[in-house]
């Protein structure tokens, strides 16, 4: 993949959109299978995140990051780097997507899915929803006006392992800078250069081990991880479903010429009762 197109602005956004509109989403198929297996007593719930690109034209180099947050410890998975978004909330959600479908706001009445993908209706309808449960939580968590963003196509699914949980995920743009307004729910933002991606030396395996108490039984795997320095000498580490979805967005893009993960640095964390639940 050419890397110059993350610091041409214009050409890119498009580049993203002629990508993602041939990738097959499954949201109806999922939707359908989360719907029964609640009928029948499970909690699986369904949440949406926006993978967030910004054009920074601050700093070494002109280019695409993504605006990603750092969890607080008040919310469960705390110090992971996730994206922005959160639970559906079928009633909220719903209103707030049939707003959006009027045309009542001029400024989001091009952003739907059948524009940018060739998709079946009831598959357009559910990324709408969701697309507007991924900016409603942005809103809420770094005061992102969705009137500050352009759609850009969605991904396939994700579906957590250590959680009833299944992430849709969106790509949308920011057209500005915005002053992040932060909720308690997030520690910090972090913004993560698209080429650290295509570039060995950012990776590297987590070793992942649950120490959730006596009465559970632990488990242990190792994943690939990106090793994210900050201008203070600090790392941050994305791993799990954000590391995936990004992963996968990116080998789409790329037509699959993202580097081979083959690196001798080896972190270890450690999950407890406090990262799944702040409560307990």
């Amino acid at each position: 993949m050419d890397l110059t197109l993350f610091q041409q602005k214009d050409t890119f956004a498009k580049f993203i959109m002629d990508k993602l509109a041939g990738v097959s989403i499954d949201y109806h198929q999922v939707n359908l299978q989360i719907d029964k297996s609640r009928q029948e007593g499970s909690a699986h719930l369904k949440a949406a995140i926006v993978l967030l690109l910004h054009f920074k034209k601050t700093g070494h180099q002109p280019g695409y990051v993504f605006q990603l947050i750092k969890r607080s410890q008040k919310v469960s998975q705390g110090g992971d780097i996730s994206c922005p978004g959160g639970m559906l909330q079928p009633r909220q959600d719903t209103f707030l997507n049939f707003i959006l479908k009027t045309g009542i706001l001029p400024a989001v009445r091009g952003r739907r899915a059948s524009r940018t993908q060739k998709v079946d209706r009831q598959t357009a309808e559910l990324i709408n929803l969701f697309l507007t449960n991924a900016l409603r939580e942005a809103w809420e968590e770094i005061g992102l006006n969705p009137l500050n963003t352009k759609y850009l196509g969605a991904l396939p699914s994700y579906t957590l392992s250590m959680f009833a949980r299944t992430i849709f995920p969106v790509v949308c743009m920011t057209r500005k800078p915005f002053k992040y307004q932060l909720s308690s729910e997030v520690e910090k933002m972090v913004e993560i250069p698209l080429s650290y991606f295509f570039q060995n030396e950012y990776y590297a395996t987590l070793h992942v081990k649950t120490s959730l108490g006596a009465d559970t039984q632990s488990f242990q795997y190792e994943t690939p991880c990106l090793v994210i320095p900050d201008d203070r000498g600090n790392e941050d580490i994305l791993w799990g479903a954000t590391f995936n979805i990004i992963h996968n967005f990116l080998r789409i893009i790329s037509d699959g010429s993202l580097p081979s993960i083959n690196s001798s640095r080896r972190l270890e964390k450690i999950l407890t009762n406090k990262y799944l639940s702040p409560k307990s």
